[in-house]
């Protein structure tokens, strides 16, 4: 009876411990502007560092009145992964989340886990925003990480500048700033998302051997890390297209795209006498006015190819607010990405 009892209580620890590897808890400051709970969304590729969508997040934790919240499971990879943490406004949907940068409405952090992680987060509480001056507990990675937070989101500011001398010298400090974190980070992973929020746009051109000596580094560090292919393939097309050479994967993709095209021709033809043209314009209509003025504004300029950085000059805003304006575009007009958000526009402004 003894050794049953012994068995018996084996199984229940073993039960209890493969139900939650991992425990994500902490406390926020939230107040009536909040909703109370946290997201926890998956960041499987850089693109979605900085992306709010419903599609990423993976689990929700509520918050109770005191600000404590807590993930528990065991459905993590075993090896580290980014993810985001965030809250979002009252007034927002699961389809309209929105990422706040700097100040009192700052509402997200960043996270290294992996199924065995066990991690306390703990918000100032003298601070107002959700993650405001958060400490992080059981992980110097993820602490090396929050550093990197600091520098960061307040450089985020100097996009208000309104001379362009003053806008570039801060651009090329914040620039080698994050080079030198980079260089100096002992955790793989935390040096990609200080290589990660760099301008590829406007440095790759004058600094490219470090990006490209940094994806060698993450070849010999972390190998079969999926943000390493990622990290080298994002180098190889800012490589290429400096070059001015169009790899011969594109010529491949592009002839098959051809004879694809010239295949379904004549359905598409056929498809085509059948929908009516009054249907899209009326959607085109509909989606347009569900977006605010400044998100018009912004979308205009989108139709006008210019860039994110160029759209954050013209209208005297942040990047971060350009870049959680264009998230909400997209999600309003139920588009992926930039060239269909301008077809919608041109689609609507033709109709009138």
């Amino acid at each position: 009876m003894k050794h049953f009892f012994i068995s018996f209580l084996l199984i229940l620890l073993l039960a209890e411990s493969s139900t939650a590897a991992y425990v994500i808890k902490g406390r926020v400051n939230l107040d009536d502007d909040w909703q109370p709970k946290v997201f926890m969304a998956a960041v499987e590729k850089l693109s979605d560092y900085y992306r709010a969508s419903a599609e990423l997040v993976i689990s929700v934790a509520k918050v109770n009145e005191e600000g404590y919240f807590r993930f528990e499971g065991n459905n993590l990879p075993e090896e580290d992964r980014f993810y985001r943490f965030y809250l979002m406004k009252e007034q927002n949907s699961d389809y309209d989340a929105c990422l706040y940068v700097g100040g009192d409405d700052h509402n997200f952090i960043h996270l290294l886990l992996n199924n065995n992680s066990l991690i306390d987060i703990q918000a100032d509480s003298s601070y107002s925003s959700p993650f405001g001056n958060y400490q992080i507990e059981n992980s110097i990675q993820n602490e090396s990480l929050r550093a990197l937070a600091r520098m960061v989101y307040p450089s985020f500011e100097f996009y208000k500048f309104r001379f362009p001398t003053e806008l570039k010298l801060a651009e090329e400090s914040m620039h080698e700033n994050l080079k030198n974190f980079a260089d100096t980070c002992q955790y793989p992973l935390v040096a990609l998302a200080a290589v990660n929020n760099t301008d590829f746009d406007y440095f790759f051109e004058s600094d490219k051997a470090f990006y490209l000596a940094f994806a060698e580094r993450l070849k010999e560090r972390i190998p079969y890390s999926p943000y390493t292919d990622n990290y080298i393939r994002k180098v190889r097309i800012y490589d290429e297209a400096e070059d001015g050479n169009i790899p011969w994967w594109i010529w491949t993709l592009l002839a098959l795209g051809w004879g694809v095209a010239g295949l379904l021709a004549m359905q598409w033809w056929r498809f085509r006498e059948m929908l009516s043209k009054q249907a899209p314009e009326a959607e085109a209509s509909s989606k347009m006015d569900l977006l605010t003025e400044k998100e018009l504004e912004i979308l205009r300029l989108i139709a006008e190819n210019k860039t994110n950085k160029e759209i954050a000059a013209t209208l005297f805003i942040s990047l971060s607010t350009v870049k959680s304006h264009l998230n909400k575009i997209y999600n309003k007009l139920r588009v992926n990405n930039r060239n269909q958000a301008a077809e919608v526009y041109q689609t609507h402004f033709q109709q009138l």
